[in-house]
């Protein structure tokens, strides 16, 4: 199993992908949600500076926020300082696009919008529709500094729906998936392996990674704890956005989370409409704001979070890795460095 560390992009945090290195880390992955963080490829810029082994990846990129031939130049230039280094992550935008008021980037057009992006990292040429203009376009002077093409730069895509999974086993490299058990990792793995086969691809050289909210816990603590509880805060608080802007299917059927989802989308419905989208997502996977305080509870914290002990996480882990998941990547919250040292100590020097 390789092991990453997931960050908010902050431009200043580059110490921290140094410290994940240096503690024997596999991969870093950076949010792409230009409303909430610093800008994903300057951030990566200069990581990429200040490390020399460990990968580093774009958790997810959006195509429309920024244009594909924007998002093929950026990466590639990241790949100029960190050659054969860097990985993009795609997916439809559910808080890029979201914080805006906008919703998640439709199949159709991702579909669209990828397809362009890795056929210019390919260093060809390609008919790209600028909004019914179509225009033949290519990434000049790969040769000269500026990019790098080069090291094939593979494209990750984070997929949850059937057709979305499908298109990932038929055109991408590698899955990305978020919070999983085992069961929808199995699901998962069927219906891409299905696709590649009859793209004559081979599924076994189409991974499945995943981006992991995570709470070890310490001696004497519960799921309940306050520290624990506050910790996990923002997975909380995300997965209760999701839930009142997408699909409240993703939880159980519980009458007890069903409750705390009702109080919650209440709450949501007493905020001013035209502000709503840019209140829900202040702090977002960063703290967890007073008014969201009292909706922490640990029915909806088991759900949006990986917690437990050493032991019992390396356990879930492992089950993982038995169903076919080859990189494990844990979210950082309240404290980065703390965390990312607690993890590679109590969980992958133990695994």
């Amino acid at each position: 199993m390789d092991f990453g560390v997931t960050f908010p992009s902050k431009i200043t945090d580059y110490n921290l992908v140094m410290l994940a290195e240096e503690v024997g880390f596999q991969q870093a992955w950076f949010f792409d949600s230009q409303m909430i963080y610093s800008d994903v490829y300057a951030t990566m810029a200069l990581a990429a500076h200040t490390t020399k082994k460990i990968k580093l990846a774009t958790g997810v990129a959006v195509p429309s926020t920024r244009m594909a031939p924007v998002i093929a130049h950026s990466i590639a230039t990241v790949a100029q300082i960190a050659p054969g280094r860097v990985e993009l992550g795609v997916g439809n935008g559910n808080t890029a696009r979201l914080t805006m008021g906008l919703k998640p980037l439709p199949l159709k057009k991702m579909k669209r919008e990828i397809r362009t992006i890795q056929t210019l990292l390919k260093g060809e040429e390609c008919l790209h529709d600028f909004g019914g203009n179509k225009k033949l376009i290519k990434l000049l002077h790969p040769d000269h500094g500026f990019i790098n093409l080069k090291q094939k730069i593979p494209l990750t895509l984070s997929a949850f729906g059937e057709k979305t999974l499908a298109f990932c086993g038929a055109e991408c490299d590698a899955h990305l998936s978020w919070n999983i058990t085992p069961d929808t990792l199995v699901a998962n793995r069927k219906i891409i392996g299905e696709s590649a086969v009859s793209n004559n691809r081979d599924p076994g050289n189409l991974p499945t990674k995943a981006i992991v909210p995570l709470a070890i816990l310490k001696s004497g603590e519960t799921i309940e704890s306050d520290r624990v509880l506050r910790s996990v805060g923002p997975f909380i608080t995300n997965l209760l956005h999701v839930l009142c802007e997408w699909d409240e299917k993703l939880l159980p059927a519980d009458k007890t989370i069903s409750e705390h989802v009702k109080q919650y989308k209440k709450y949501v419905a007493s905020l001013d409409p035209h502000r709503r989208h840019l209140m829900l997502h202040e702090g977002h996977l960063i703290f967890t704001r007073d008014d969201e305080l009292k909706y922490l509870v640990s029915e909806i914290a088991n759900i949006a979070a990986m917690i437990g002990t050493p032991a019992s996480i390396i356990e879930r882990i492992k089950a993982l890795e038995e169903k076919g998941l080859t990189h494990f990547a844990f979210q950082i919250t309240d404290s980065p460095e703390q965390e990312i040292k607690n993890f590679a100590t109590n969980i992958m020097a133990r695994y």
